[in-house]
């Protein structure tokens, strides 16, 4: 079993610098979260492969920094607008062949737009990101994400049956818990699916705890992906707050590493 963690558990620091304290608290797999588009040229991804590398770290997935634009820029109804952004996910799938990752995430559409998004082009747009990753060598995975249509599992077995073999996901324990969706449930209907997994633990204290913080049933999670064959990464994703980051990463890898 394969611990990882992700640089944006370091957010707001810079993405590299954040990449470097991943690779120095010992992990060997990562996911890289971009967070600007000066970010995808090709010097500094260059650079990010260079910091990866020097560790013996592999890049295991990215994070496009547009998340936030895709409800209107990419799903939206404006064509000439999806033409301008497009580009965007041409150069994040380009980055990640280039640091040797095999996966993109993609958030997607919020559930509730201004504008409602009609499920037939959100699954043919998402068929476009998925053909941009297949020229790069990259699969494009969409991500269960609370308060986007991907929340629901029935909207992401709407979006299997259409996409079929090309659906995949990267199902997030804490996205089940904001949802409202229970996490078992969801990963029972989709564990054949699931090419990354994003872990944190919950409990009474919250929903982004560091895994070994709260109550979650990790040895169930592993039980039921080792039963489906998942042989994937396991990528720590916790945000920043208040936590001492580093510290609280070394631990809950030493927790995971017990189970």
């Amino acid at each position: 079993m394969e611990i990882g963690a992700s640089t944006a558990c370091f957010y707001p620091l810079e993405t590299e610098k954040a990449l470097q304290r991943v690779c120095d608290l010992g992990f060997k797999a990562t996911e890289v979260f971009m967070n600007s588009p000066c970010e995808l040229e090709e010097g500094f991804v260059k650079n990010l492969k260079s910091i990866a590398d020097n560790s013996g770290t592999k890049i295991i997935s990215v994070h496009p920094f547009s998340s936030f634009l895709e409800s209107s820029c990419i799903f939206g109804d404006y064509q000439r607008r999806f033409n301008d952004f497009i580009g965007i996910y041409e150069k994040t799938c380009h980055a990640a062949a280039m640091l040797g990752a095999g996966i993109v995430v993609i958030h997607g559409a919020v559930a509730k737009p201004k504008i409602p998004i009609p499920d037939e082009r959100y699954f043919e747009r998402f068929k476009m990101l998925i053909d941009i990753g297949k020229r790069e060598g990259v699969t494009v995975c969409q991500e269960n994400v609370n308060r986007f249509k991907s929340e629901s599992i029935d909207f992401c077995k709407k979006m299997r049956n259409a996409l079929g073999d090309d659906y995949h996901m990267v199902f997030d324990i804490k996205q089940t818990v904001r949802a409202g969706q229970n996490t078992f449930r969801f990963l029972e209907e989709f564990k054949n699916e699931i090419s990354h997994v994003h872990i944190s633990d919950n409990g009474v204290n919250g929903d982004c705890l560091p895994p070994g913080k709260g109550s979650f049933d990790f040895e169930k999670l592993f039980r039921i992906l080792n039963g489906a064959d998942y042989n994937g990464s396991y990528i720590i994703e916790i945000y920043s707050g208040n936590l001492d980051v580093a510290e609280e990463l070394k631990e809950s890898k030493a927790y995971l590493k017990k189970l």
